[in-house]
């Protein structure tokens, strides 16, 4: 191995799994401070290092999808969604989040049938409400886009960001209907 110019003979699995771990932790620390280059980066190692225990590497892999979709890649955060979903398949959260990459990409139906196994998955978690919400907003069905974020509300009363998607979805119902196109 070669690190920093010098060359260290005879690692031990011991040392490699530590340096697994400390890559995660780096990529997590990246991540939360808002450098998504660098969490990918340390991602990627800890991925590759094939020495993560299977939640480490669902951490990892969830978190350099969040990266890589902060950095406009929804592509290549369906895939590691996709990779985080064959060590978690009932993780409610990961498909979630895939289901917002895959909204971003235009694969509306699809990102809708991930929300439905969010919402299932994770019937208390306000997130998995709202995300099925964009979902239904992103196939033009507004009422249960609505349904959807009321109960995201209902769960977290105080979040502004679902509020402010709620009067913003009103909104856009009430100019479909002004225009004569109506609202799903």
């Amino acid at each position: 191995f070669v690190v920093a110019g010098l060359v260290i003979v005879g690692l031990s699995p011991a040392v490699a799994h530590a340096d697994a771990i400390d890559d995660n932790t780096l990529c997590y620390e990246q991540f939360r401070s808002g450098n998504d280059k660098a969490a990918i980066g340390y991602c990627t190692k800890a991925i590759e290092s094939g020495q993560l225990a299977k939640e480490d590497l669902v951490a990892a892999l969830i978190n350099r999808g969040v990266a890589y979709r902060n950095l406009g890649d929804s592509k290549r955060s369906v895939v590691d969604y996709t990779e985080a979903l064959k060590y978690a398949p009932n993780d409610g959260m990961i498909y979630a989040n895939r289901s917002n990459a895959l909204r971003d990409l235009g694969e509306y139906e699809r990102a809708l049938d991930d929300a439905d196994k969010a919402v299932k998955l994770d019937k208390y978690r306000a997130a998995s409400f709202f995300v099925r919400g964009a979902a239904y907003e992103a196939l033009n069905q507004y009422e249960p886009a609505r349904r959807d974020y009321m109960q995201a509300l209902t769960i977290e009363p105080g979040n502004r960001d679902y509020q402010d998607h709620v009067f913003a979805l009103d909104a856009k119902r009430a100019r479909k209907a002004q225009q004569g196109g109506g609202a799903k």
